[in-house]
């Protein structure tokens, strides 16, 4: 259980966290286990041995360590091959670096059960307290390595533990047999021992690890000389921070938001909102609205509190900020929270690429989402998909249209319909837009703008009209995602699939 605990953040930094990812390293895993659960009962009946048992879990432990030097190669081969599909991807990842590891520990029971069966009438006895025993040794791997050890430790040192765990086992069951000097002389053991000493100059995949993220930075220098950072969670990039630069919005979905928030203001005569972001990232929005609005009230939910501690300590997130941020699920935060508090803009910036948090997309969460959002306030979030599958950015769309009386659709691109990677956003609310004020807030954004395309009307600021939707949910046969049902990874599969 330990080692099926990290494979899925080892697998992270390559392939990134799906439910494909936790499908096929528990298949594996279980399966490797299976097969040598009924190789090591053959072996067990014919030719069992002190230096069979010991054999096989030393071969353990070498297949253990192995996974550290397997992973780069796998990894870095998988996330560079075309039109190999996520979940096909994920399965090869998960054979070739675990099902070696688990075959041999799938083949410990059987011998040990065989070794301790002395007494046939006594058999259910026997095999009932060895399994009651792996079981319970499952169990408090798993709570110590998800509650403690990869937060300590990370999965190098985790993985490094176990294998040499298994290979003092295999040490203590030969011993009784011969001496440690012989033991040691083994080149077996000699090989185990190059192989541990070397596994700690492997170089780490990530910067810091955390219960819920990989997390890397590397510096970015824009064409005008601006300096600033680039941030991945995990195998994708969220966020483009530049420190002192906070007005520079890399991304089309965060210049809408920006625009958004200048209607508001325009329409209301009050720069002194509430906005509350779904996720912090890099904190580029927060940063933004912290520079250029400030008498805005900002709140952020960020469930990572090794996120939070990153921005400080290597994104220059000044310390003196006016920023609150709240390390919790955004759903539960909101869901604890007074009815009385409302937000006049909600910002969704929680889906990292093709990391969709699915409770975050659904019926019941758009109901508290309403719950919190002031009577004239709007709530505006980011998806991404293709117009040629389009299921998830339909089925997002057509839930909304369930909670809120006005929800538009804009596709940050005026071509939206051909058959490429898109970034959405869907706008909710109250309140109708009134488009001829959304119209003047485009312009004025587009003659301040930096003369990237990005910024003109058409692009940005474009609106699909109401006849496009409904053709379009008619289309991707859109269904309402409610917390019982919310199938977003085979909604994003094949966009995935389409991009590698």
């Amino acid at each position: 259980m330990v080692l099926e605990l990290v494979a899925g953040r080892i697998m992270a930094p390559y392939l990134g966290v799906s439910l494909y990812t936790w499908t096929s390293v528990i298949g594996i895993i279980l399966g490797g286990v299976s097969i040598g659960n009924y190789l090591g009962g053959r072996v067990a009946d014919r030719n069992l041995s002190k230096k069979v048992l010991s054999s096989v879990f030393f071969l353990a432990g070498i297949s253990s360590i192995g996974v550290l030097y397997s992973v780069p190669f796998i990894g870095n081969l998988l996330g560079k091959t075309e039109m190999i599909p996520i979940p096909l991807a994920t399965f090869i990842f998960s054979f070739f670096v675990f099902f070696p590891a688990s075959l041999f520990l799938g083949c410990i029971s059987p011998m040990v059960v065989k070794f301790d069966l002395d007494n046939l009438e006594k058999a259910g006895q026997t095999v009932g307290r060895i399994y009651a025993f792996s079981a319970l040794g499952s169990i408090l791997g798993t709570f110590a390595t998800g509650y403690f050890l990869i937060s300590f430790f990370g999965t190098k040192i985790i993985v490094i533990g176990v294998s040499v765990a298994l290979v003092l086992i295999s040490f203590f069951i030969l011993i009784f047999g011969k001496s440690a000097k012989d033991f040691l002389k083994e080149k077996t053991n000699i090989i185990f021992g190059c192989l541990l000493v070397f596994s700690f100059f492997i170089p780490k995949n990530c910067q810091e690890e955390t219960n819920y993220y990989c997390i890397n930075a590397r510096a970015q220098t824009l064409d005008g000389g601006v300096n600033g950072y680039v941030l991945r969670l995990d195998h994708l990039v969220h966020s483009f921070v530049y420190p002192g630069n906070e007005d520079v919005l890399t991304y089309d979905y965060e210049r809408f938001y920006k625009i958004l928030t200048d209607y508001r203001i325009k329409q209301t005569g009050e720069s002194n909102f509430e906005a509350f972001f779904l996720g912090g990232g890099g904190y580029t929005l927060p940063r933004y609205f912290e520079k250029i609005y400030p008498e805005s009230s900002l709140e952020v939910a960020e469930i990572d509190p090794g996120v939070t501690k990153f921005n400080y300590e290597h994104l220059s997130l000044n310390p003196e900020t006016k920023i609150k941020t709240t390390n919790a699920d955004a759903r539960m935060f909101l869901a604890k929270a007074s009815a009385e508090k409302k937000y006049d803009l909600i910002f969704g910036d929680a889906f990292n690429d093709f990391a969709v948090p699915y409770h975050l997309t659904t019926l019941e969460f758009g109901k508290i989402i309403k719950e919190h959002l002031a009577p004239d306030g709007y709530y505006a979030v980011n998806v991404i998909d293709n117009y040629k599958y389009g299921k998830f950015v339909g089925s997002f769309l057509k839930t909304m249209r369930e909670i809120f009386p006005y929800v538009y659709l804009a596709p940050l691109a005026s071509n939206w319909e051909i058959d490429k990677r898109n970034t959405f956003v869907i706008l909710a609310g109250e309140t109708e837009l009134d488009i001829n004020k959304w119209g003047e807030v485009l312009w004025t954004t587009a003659e301040a703008g930096s003369g990237d395309e990005r910024d003109s009307p058409e692009e940005i600021g474009y609106f699909a009209e109401n006849e496009e939707v409904t053709k379009f949910l008619e289309e991707k046969k859109a269904i309402v995602l409610t917390d019982n049902y919310v199938p977003i990874d085979n909604f994003l599969a094949p966009v995935f699939n389409s991009i590698q």
